[in-house]
């Protein structure tokens, strides 16, 4: 993982979304043929080069919870005991939901209107549930491959620049998990992060940096299915599942691993987010070099700070700060952009500072692409500074 000499490097977290699709609702892009997917990902990758950013994705891909789970025996997809009459905010259809979902209820079920999560009609068999009904074991890699094959051959035709790929990670996996099989979560984390310890070793041994997703550090905190903890028992909670990823982890090198965090990335209230100083030296846990964390939404704007007056960024590491916001299509200036990055250049060191976005992207496509080039244009100006 190359650091920033000389000037500051740009990336992002990896959702991207090809040039000219529109709106992007929270179900992601339209469905695409494989081979339309496979000229998305060489548009994708010709675009971020073009845009100037360092380290790249292959945008729509990358493997999210459902892709994980299409490789794995012991989950089924079970029809969701919902019906339109009922609210879609509730534990029935969102085993993530968040103590903000349940106290802004209506903003929540409108805005799942909007994005066309609610289908208008019951029964709908588009609206299903994975659930763990037996031992999970991993079935197949084939589609990883292919992916995997499809993005490097993209690469390959672009000078081979350095890429990353994204995973959802164990946890945040568990997130969207009914667990009817296991006697709890935290034994059904422990054997799920096993199981994906293939999948991990996958992607870095194609040559590319593993971008591990992982929500859920953050948003366990807030979510309504469980008894609010305290501090002490959450660290608990978190470690489990920690300690299980790195044991995932273990034989690939740190410099191949990438952790992202966020606090959700849906475009609402968020009143009950934990803050960054209470989970940070559990983030730092994690077997990586880079840590990629939401620091642009105005939510989490300020803790900046915490790198300076919690937490030191041990040696050796990278932190990736968000310096756009994914939530809104208003483009920061690039000046905006380069104010941020000095920021954390100041109190981590520039050469241990990547310029990146807070989470995967919102919004409209355009407007997307254009915050992606505040980024770049804000880095040049903040690279001037630090090494004038």
């Amino acid at each position: 993982m190359r650091r920033s000499e000389g000037r500051i490097l740009t990336s992002h977290t990896g959702r991207l979304f090809r040039v000219g699709s529109g709106w992007i609702g929270m179900g992601g892009s339209d469905p695409r043929t494989p081979e339309q997917m496979r000229q998305d990902v060489k548009d994708v990758v010709k675009e971020q080069l073009k845009i100037g950013i360092d380290v790249i994705s292959n945008g729509p891909g990358g493997l999210g919870s459902q892709g994980v789970f299409a490789l794995l025996e012991g989950v089924e997809q079970k029809p969701m005991e919902w019906t339109p009459e009922e609210s879609f905010v509730s534990p029935k259809t969102l085993r993530y939901l968040s103590r903000d979902m349940l106290k802004f209820e209506d903003f929540y079920q409108n805005m799942y209107e909007r994005t066309g999560r609610v289908p208008s009609s019951a029964p709908d068999p588009r609206l299903t549930r994975p659930v763990v009904t037996g031992p999970l074991k991993l079935k197949t890699l084939q589609p990883l491959e292919e992916d995997l094959k499809t993005f490097k051959a993209a690469l390959a035709e672009n000078g081979n620049p350095e890429a990353f790929y994204c995973v959802a990670a164990p946890a945040w996996c568990e997130e969207f998990l009914w667990n009817e099989y296991y006697k709890t979560d935290d034994e059904m984390i422990v054997e799920l992060s096993e199981v994906m310890k293939p999948i991990f070793k996958a992607v870095t041994d194609a040559g590319l940096i593993l971008t591990l997703d992982d929500p859920a550090i953050s948003h366990d905190w807030e979510e309504a299915r469980r008894p609010q903890m305290a501090l002490s028992d959450y660290e608990k909670f978190i470690m489990i599942r920690v300690e299980a990823l790195n044991a995932a982890l273990e034989g690939i090198p740190e410099e191949m691993i990438r952790y992202h965090v966020c606090w959700g990335s849906w475009p609402g209230m968020h009143t009950n987010e934990i803050p960054l100083k209470d989970i940070v030296k559990m983030i730092l846990k994690v077997k990586a070099q880079g840590y990629s964390i939401e620091a642009a939404k105005s939510t989490h704007l300020h803790e900046w700070k915490v790198w300076r007056d919690v937490a030191k960024l041990p040696e050796g590491k990278i932190l990736l700060p968000g310096v756009i916001d994914h939530t809104t299509n208003v483009v920061e200036h690039p000046e905006v952009v380069a104010d941020r990055i000095i920021n954390f250049a100041n109190v981590v060191g520039r050469e241990n500072v990547i310029a990146a976005t807070d989470c995967g992207m919102r919004g409209h496509a355009t407007a997307n692409w254009e915050k992606y080039k505040s980024i770049v244009e804000g880095a040049a100006l903040a690279s001037k500074q630090l090494w004038s």
